[in-house]
């Protein structure tokens, strides 16, 4: 398309459905926070929070749990609603010079980290902290994505272990277990929910029995783990990590439960619930940590077993 015909094109080339769709897109972005709920780090501080409230006390002791999910959930809270349209797809679009620049200066606005400090600093009346948030998205906006990948540079990996690795980390709960290991139990729920409709007829082409592909995963998830809970407790940080992978197979293989990249995993809270249990005996008696360690190790053969056979 010539110059001479993009410049009628673009006068003509309303902005406002373009404003609707994106507004839809971040209505619906917003909404897929709410993962959050059935996150076994998020019902652990719920338990905190009711307990407090049942006593008749401000739940102080989970402000600090709360204060992690936050600060997390900024970065991608951060990104940029323009983002979600491919660069391709919004380079052929007929908008002229100040269309395009309105639309920038909209896609900001439309940015939740733009609007939602506002409230809060009424709230504290503390408006520097407003002005500390409100900075986040305007530096964010102008950053290209990484693209650095560097597990690629991990020889000891396999493509399938490294696969799973990769998978782990475009989620939140990892980021949060690297200070509290408990966060992770809830992606032992979901460990397939990533791989996609292709992702799955893929791993069922591949020349692997059923128990390798789960023993990739699971792998992937205790390497990650383990290297969380190695400065802390690695002995019960690695029997929580089994326990969770056991008590989450059901529905890592029965279900896919939805998860969306960038946010924290969302499981079934029955299974949460017996997670937040399981991890909080394997770190109860330090003493018979190495009987828990068996313990829990066999209970994960038995589930990989299991798994496998769900599988084939």
């Amino acid at each position: 398309m010539t110059e001479a015909y993009a410049k009628p094109l673009a006068s003509k080339t309303s902005l406002l459905p373009i404003l609707s769709a994106l507004f839809r897109a971040v209505r619906r972005d917003l909404g897929s926070f709410g993962s959050i709920v059935a996150n076994n780090f998020f019902l652990f501080t719920a338990l905190l929070m009711y307990g407090a409230f049942s006593s008749g006390v401000r739940p102080v002791t989970a402000y600090p749990y709360l204060a992690l999910l936050l600060f997390l959930m900024l970065f991608p809270l951060s990104g940029d609603p323009l983002a979600r349209i491919p660069a391709v797809r919004l380079g052929l679009w007929p908008l002229g010079r100040r269309q395009r620049l309105a639309l920038r200066a909209v896609g900001l606005a439309f940015s939740p980290m733009l609007w939602l400090p506002v409230p809060l600093a009424v709230r504290l009346g503390r408006p520097e902290f407003a002005l500390a948030l409100v900075a986040v998205p305007l530096v964010t906006h102008g950053l290209a994505p990484p693209s650095w990948q560097p597990l690629r540079h991990v020889p000891a990996f396999g493509e399938l272990m490294r696969n799973n690795l990769r998978q782990m980390l475009s989620v939140l709960d990892p980021y949060l277990a690297a200070l509290i290991a408990l966060a992770l139990s809830t992606y032992a729920q979901c460990l397939f929910s990533l791989d996609g409709p292709s992702g799955l007829a893929r791993s069922r082409l591949l020349p692997l029995a059923p128990w390798r592909i789960l023993l990739a995963k699971d792998a992937a998830y205790l390497a990650l783990l383990l290297l969380l809970v190695l400065p802390v407790e690695p002995v019960a940080g690695l029997s929580n990590g089994l326990l969770a992978l056991a008590i989450g197979r059901y529905p890592a293989v029965r279900y896919r439960l939805p998860v969306m990249r960038w946010r924290f995993t969302s499981g079934r809270v029955f299974f949460g619930f017996l997670q937040i249990v399981a991890g909080a005996a394997a770190f109860a008696e330090v003493r018979y940590r190495w009987i828990v360690l068996a313990v829990a190790a066999s209970v994960w053969v038995l589930s990989l077993v299991w798994g496998a056979r769900m599988r084939q």
